[in-house]
């Protein structure tokens, strides 16, 4: 299960802003990583995983790591979103132009069999983001990822262009150490609860080119 909470940050200022705090009441932030990443989802001609209201990502990472991810239907309470998730790592070559239940990792292969069959998943959009990461700590515990991201979506000439940040927990965490957290962050920059994840976003951006 993914557990994480996001905002959205209102310009890049604010980004800064977040990128250089320490910490969040009486949590720490560690040295920070950056990340590029471009994430790739995938569906059947007949759009069956969006009908079930899963989605399937290819992500590949600016450190040389790919991702397989399969994503449930999400649970919304304000800034917190919920959802299954199923990831797995994996190897491509170039980016696929298409997937088959061969091609796919046999856990995520077994997920998808029951929502297209056998059918093939081909690209819907990419989008690319600059992610700094952090792992956020109670003493000396990791309890949650915090990521401030440069979000990108591009379609032609058009250009979208976004902050956000997420917090998600660890096993090694628990919700009331999430809610502690957003509330001493919200002590430090109140931010709105981003309702929506990136791929409804995405997927809206694109569909307004056709």
């Amino acid at each position: 299960m993914e557990i994480e909470a996001k905002f959205s940050i209102p310009d890049a200022r604010a980004a800064r802003q977040l990128q250089a705090l320490d910490a969040l009441g009486a949590f720490t932030l560690v040295a920070p990583r950056i990340l590029k990443m471009r994430d790739t989802f995938f569906d059947t001609p007949a759009r069956d995983l969006r009908r079930a209201r899963h989605v399937l990502r290819v992500r590949r990472r600016s450190d040389g790591k790919q991702f397989v991810t399969l994503k449930a239907p999400t649970q919304k309470s304000g800034a917190v979103f919920r959802r299954p998730e199923t990831e797995v790592e994996i190897y491509f070559a170039r980016s696929p132009k298409q997937l088959t239940r061969a091609l796919l990792p046999t856990r995520i292969a077994k997920l998808v069999a029951p929502l297209g069959g056998d059918a093939r998943l081909y690209p819907l959009f990419s989008i690319t983001q600059t992610r700094q990461v952090r792992a956020l700590k109670n003493g000396r515990r990791v309890i949650g990822e915090w990521s401030v991201d440069r979000v990108t979506f591009r379609a032609g000439a058009r250009r979208r262009v976004f902050y956000e940040l997420e917090i998600e927990l660890k096993r090694t965490g628990t919700e009331k150490e999430l809610a502690a957290s957003i509330a001493a962050l919200q002590k430090i920059m109140q931010l709105e609860p981003q309702r929506r994840g990136k791929f409804e976003r995405a997927l809206e951006f694109y569909e307004m080119q056709k």
